[in-house]
């Protein structure tokens, strides 16, 4: 039945990708309640009973799921999102995906919206002009212009800081990573730039300028432009031509963080691997361009931004990174622009003639380097080992992010809380959230622990209190099942954020783990009937290592691959590299139960260890993201890894008193 329950549940990780997209989620939910009636139907007809009325209800709920998802407006759909009600008659239209809800608004006359704009940007060309929100999740937001196709008639682009590298390399490819309204991709239209290659995640993104909304957008009959529905990262990678300029305006994940949720929150765009990708892209004198938020009384996530562009100077064996870099300032955005060879005179002059005009800061170049605070001490750094001790050592984790550590944007550290409770927020731009969302993880984790324990510890006393059980066989299998169910979710969490760098899509990495993970556990529940466990052969004890073997190996093949490497037969790579493990530790569950399987009149002791697994898999998932954004997602695999390798033991123990 185990191994049933999670065979089923591997087939189910492959069909709600399919399920999802064909139905919105409300839709979806309510099937696989029908699912959930369908199979309380075919219980009831094995034990006997009546299940008609069951089989019915199971159709109803199919049924209804399926005419909710046809419907628009759908019937049952969000009405709060994110703290806010929403009016469906604000929308003309809304798309669900496998990872977003998009909703568009009504064409409404706003003024232009730009990222940030220079202190003398004039009036005139902001007047208002029809546009559409797009909103992605309820809270990222971009604006759809509507006439887009009309290049000559928005000179307001211009003024976006986020459009700066075009004032230095007007001409030549040019890429955008994340299309989203169209911003970026009009910016380099009227610079000039030829052929213009748009590169967006989400499919739905996509649809709305080739399709949905075209003839407003204007942008996908552009001869020069290209729009591919593709991760960035393994596009470029791929990708044989190069660029003038390529460019990243704040695409980021914090919808989810800043609601507290750290589920899909690593970024593979935001790692020395990613951006040494995007250099290798460019031409000689080419411009690499990242726009993030910017705070001046607490620049942390620009300083993060600007520590990432050095480091991965220096990984490209660059002695002087500096000289390769720019940094401007305008309101609330930090623009960075970096470039494979040292920027030249002439592009210096250029750009500051162009910031003086504009209004806008120069924080850091090759001629000036920042005045005070964080950044100027950043800057001051001449090595790169000075510069990773320095950011190592800042109130929030400043170093730069690679593919082992994928978290961009998650700069709180565990001591810095412990430390500034109070004003921790101050750290960095509080609307963005992270630093809340860490908060949030750190409690998570202590409530779990908390709770583990009670459900742990209070059976425990009641039973001996009742001479139910003995103190040492129940502490003995208690510490197996803690450490698999630490184990397992260390590795699951581990592999979760390492799938996710290489598959660029979160929600797939998800389905390629668990499909994986699930399948290969239930396979090897089924195997481990095979496995004889005897007293005096040392094979009955060390079968722990089986899943050590294959985690290991598990562990160093997905450590050795980057997205880069991946051109095709991605997803099921990644399925084989999930399944491998998976079916190690699925042996080690049944094979515990045999090994505490009570005698005589004794109550089992399978409810209790079953609880214990549970509740130490809960504790884990915290805890092994947590240990994953401190110290990379190697350790927290290793650390799996050494639960099981301490089964060894704790087995053979077992083993002597069965």
């Amino acid at each position: 039945a185990y191994a049933a329950d999670l065979l089923g549940a591997a087939v189910g990780c492959a069909a709600v990708i399919g399920l999802l997209e064909l139905l919105d989620a409300p839709s979806a939910i309510v099937c696989c309640a029908g699912l959930g009636g369908l199979a309380a139907a075919m219980f009831a007809s094995a034990g006997g009973l009546r299940w008609r009325r069951h089989a019915a209800l199971a159709a109803g709920l199919l049924t209804l799921g399926v005419l909710n998802g046809s419907m628009t407006p759908s019937p049952l759909r969000p009405v709060w999102v994110k703290g806010v009600r929403e009016d469906p008659t604000a929308f003309a239209h809304t798309a669900w995906n496998t990872h977003s809800r998009i909703t568009v608004s009504q064409a409404v006359p706003l003024p232009p919206m730009v990222w940030a704009r220079g202190r003398l940007a004039p009036q005139e060309p902001f007047d208002p002009i029809p546009q559409r929100q797009i909103l992605i999740d309820g809270a990222a937001a971009t604006f759809l212009t509507v006439g887009g196709g009309d290049v000559a008639a928005h000179p307001w682009i211009d003024w976006d800081i986020s459009a700066f590298a075009h004032r230095l390399r007007p001409r030549g490819p040019a890429a955008v990573i994340g299309v989203g309204g169209g911003r970026d991709i009009l910016a380099a239209a009227r610079s000039g730039h030829a052929p213009i290659v748009g590169v967006e995640l989400n499919e739905e993104i996509v649809a709305l300028h080739t399709s949905t909304f075209r003839n407003e957008s204007g942008l996908a009959d552009l001869p020069e432009v290209e729009l591919h529905a593709a991760e960035a990262r393994r596009f470029l990678a791929e990708e044989t031509r190069r660029f003038s300029v390529i460019t990243m305006s704040l695409i980021d994940t914090w919808a989810s963080t800043g609601a507290g949720a750290y589920n899909l929150s690593e970024s593979g765009l935001y790692t020395r691997e990613a951006w040494e990708t995007a250099l290798s892209r460019l031409d000689e004198d080419g411009i690499f361009t990242v726009s993030r938020w910017y705070l001046p009384v607490a620049p942390g996530e620009t300083a993060r931004m600007l520590a990432l562009a050095l480091e991965t100077l220096y990984a490209r064996g660059v002695d002087t990174p500096r000289d390769h870099v720019i940094l401007l300032q305008g309101e609330s955005v930090a623009t960075l622009l970096m470039s494979p060879r040292p920027f030249a005179p002439t592009d210096l002059d250029a750009m500051q003639r162009e910031a003086v005009r504009q209004g806008i800061n120069m924080v850091a170049t090759p001629r000036k380097a920042p005045a005070t605070g964080l950044l100027a001490e950043l800057w001051a750094q001449r090595d790169r080992a000075g510069l990773a001790h320095w950011t190592a050592s800042q109130d929030l984790d400043l170093t730069a992010p690679t593919d082992d550590r994928p978290f961009f944007f998650q700069m709180l550290k565990p001591s810095t809380w412990l430390s500034r409770r109070g004003d921790f927020e101050t750290l960095d731009l509080p609307i963005l959230g992270n630093l809340h969302a860490t908060q949030t993880l750190v409690w998570a984790t202590v409530a779990s622990a908390l709770l583990a324990a009670l459900v742990i510890v209070l059976p425990l006393v009641i039973a001996r209190r009742r001479r139910l059980i003995e103190v040492e066989d129940a502490g003995t299998a208690g510490v197996y099942f803690t450490l698999i169910g630490l184990g397992f979710m260390f590795v699951e969490i581990g592999l979760l954020s390492r799938l996710g760098v290489l598959l660029g899509d979160p929600v797939l990495a998800l389905a390629a783990l668990l499909g994986g993970v699930i399948l290969g556990t239930g396979l090897g529940s089924l195997a481990s009937e095979r496995v004889s466990l005897r007293p005096g052969r040392a094979a009955s004890w060390l079968f722990p290592m089986i899943p050590v073997a294959l985690v290991v190996a598990g562990n160093l093949a997905s450590a050795s691959l980057l997205p880069e490497h991946l051109a095709g037969g991605r997803l099921p790579l990644c399925f084989a590299l999930a399944f491998a493990p998976g079916l190690g530790l699925g042996i080690c569950f049944p094979l515990g139960l045999r090994l505490t399987r009570a005698h005589g009149e004794r109550p089992s002791l399978g409810p209790w260890l079953w609880g214990i697994n549970g509740a130490a898999g809960v504790c884990a998932s915290s805890l092994a993201l947590g240990c994953s954004m401190v110290w990379g997602i190697s350790a927290t695999l290793w650390i799996g890894t050494a639960c099981y390798v301490a089964l060894v033991p704790v087995s053979r123990r077992l083993l002597r008193r069965s």
